[in-house]
């Protein structure tokens, strides 16, 4: 980390959907914890007029930094994380723009988040830049959002209530509710970036990379433990259907779990989608099929991406309608027990609550966290600080008795 950085944190990207919400959220902080922070992107015009609503909400955002920065200007890159402590990137695609931001955090001293949930690029980043990082004692923190820190963490906070010198399954139900009346309110509750981000994901081999990634997880583990996913299968708990989801929070769950002892000697994890019926869970099944089909088809696949342009995102009265529920249900041989995370509008507004807090705890934090480096998970960075800072913001963890 860069001791001697003119900013505490920086977002690149701020006047993106995203970038925008935790540069507010940030801004709002202010008022209860000292830091300083920058905002960076390409159009000066836009980073001035996001600066002086910053400055509405917060009269002390007059110190906010104002950086000119591109993807494709290695120099600006290198100098925006070289004036930072931790960078915070809300570019995506990532797999299109993430790998020249994760070079130049490296090369420049400074620690990284980001919020992407494509798999492939994690894969890349830690294949092709895990060991200089750590040599370089830089934090590289994906998944930093809704993928996939509520799924990380939350994993995290169950298995520290079983018995780590016991085999441990974990099993996660993700359920989405919103009071938007629409048919159309789930889609209208995605920016243009991320359903940019998902029909990019949705290709074929996707499944079969995952596979890959997660025996390659597995043969990482530390003192020869076992970590894999429960096989790919539909569940039944307590009324509610479970339908498989390959997400990339499975892969980040077991890298988690490959790090830390406290996963127990075999660990197992899976992750699915709640359904309170089956017609639902059938409608899911046949909507998610026909997206997945014509995303493979480039004539189909531009319309998909036309449908929603890249900063358009959904308004404060949708965002407020959203909520969500992880169900945990955790297992070793002499313990059965079951967690909720609870918290609402999943995709930005606690994503910002997931970015800004994650930045602070790598600031105000830092001297109690793990000293770990590399490409390394939510959970493994920063795990119980992390969890007490959402849990103070309405991203709850509990045990459910």
């Amino acid at each position: 980390m860069n001791k001697n950085a003119k900013y505490d944190i920086v977002i690149f990207g701020a006047t993106g959907f995203t970038g925008e919400l935790t540069a507010k959220y940030l801004a709002g902080k202010m008022q209860s914890e000292s830091f300083t922070f920058g905002i960076a992107g390409r159009d000066i015009t836009k980073l001035n007029s996001l600066k002086n609503s910053l400055i509405q909400i917060n009269p002390n955002c007059t110190g906010v930094g104002v950086i000119i920065a591109d993807v494709n200007d290695a120099k600006s890159l290198l100098q925006m994380a070289k004036d930072t402590k931790v960078l915070i990137t809300t570019v995506g695609p990532y797999l299109k723009y993430g790998d020249p931001v994760v070079r130049a955090c490296i090369e420049g001293g400074s620690d990284y988040l980001d919020l992407t949930g494509e798999g492939e690029f994690v894969e890349n980043v830690q294949r092709l830049y895990g060991a200089k990082a750590r040599e370089n004692k830089v934090k590289i923190v994906n998944c930093c959002g809704f993928d996939s820190i509520p799924a990380d963490l939350g994993t995290y906070f169950t298995v520290k209530k079983l018995h780590s010198d016991e085999p441990i399954e974990v099993e996660c139900f993700v359920s989405f509710s919103s009071n938007n009346p629409s048919p159309l309110g789930q889609f209208y509750s995605v920016s243009g970036g991320t359903w940019h981000s998902a029909i990019g994901f949705m290709k074929t081999d996707e499944l079969e990379r995952q596979t890959r990634s997660c025996k390659l997880i597995a043969s990482t583990a530390t003192n020869h433990r076992i970590v894999g996913p429960i096989p790919v299968q539909f569940r039944m708990r307590e009324q509610i259907y479970g339908a498989p989801l390959p997400f990339v929070d499975v892969e980040v769950v077991l890298r988690s779990a490959a790090a830390l002892s406290d996963y127990g000697p075999d660990f197992k994890y899976g992750h699915y989608a709640a359904v309170s019926s089956t017609p639902k869970l059938l409608g899911g099944l046949l909507g998610a099929g026909a997206l997945f089909a014509l995303a493979q088809f480039e004539p189909t696949r531009n319309f998909l991406l036309n449908l929603r342009k890249p900063g358009e995102g959904p308004d404060r009265e949708q965002r407020d309608s959203n909520s969500y529920i992880l169900s945990f249900a955790g297992k070793c041989l002499s313990r059965k027990i079951k967690v909720e995370v609870r918290g609402g509008d999943p995709g930005y507004g606690d994503t910002s609550k997931m970015l800004g807090e994650s930045a602070l705890c790598l600031i105000h934090d830092r001297k109690e966290l793990p000293e770990v480096y590399g490409v390394i998970t939510p959970a493994v960075s920063m795990g119980e600080k992390l969890i007490s800072r959402l849990d103070k913001v309405g991203i709850t963890f509990r045990e459910i008795k």
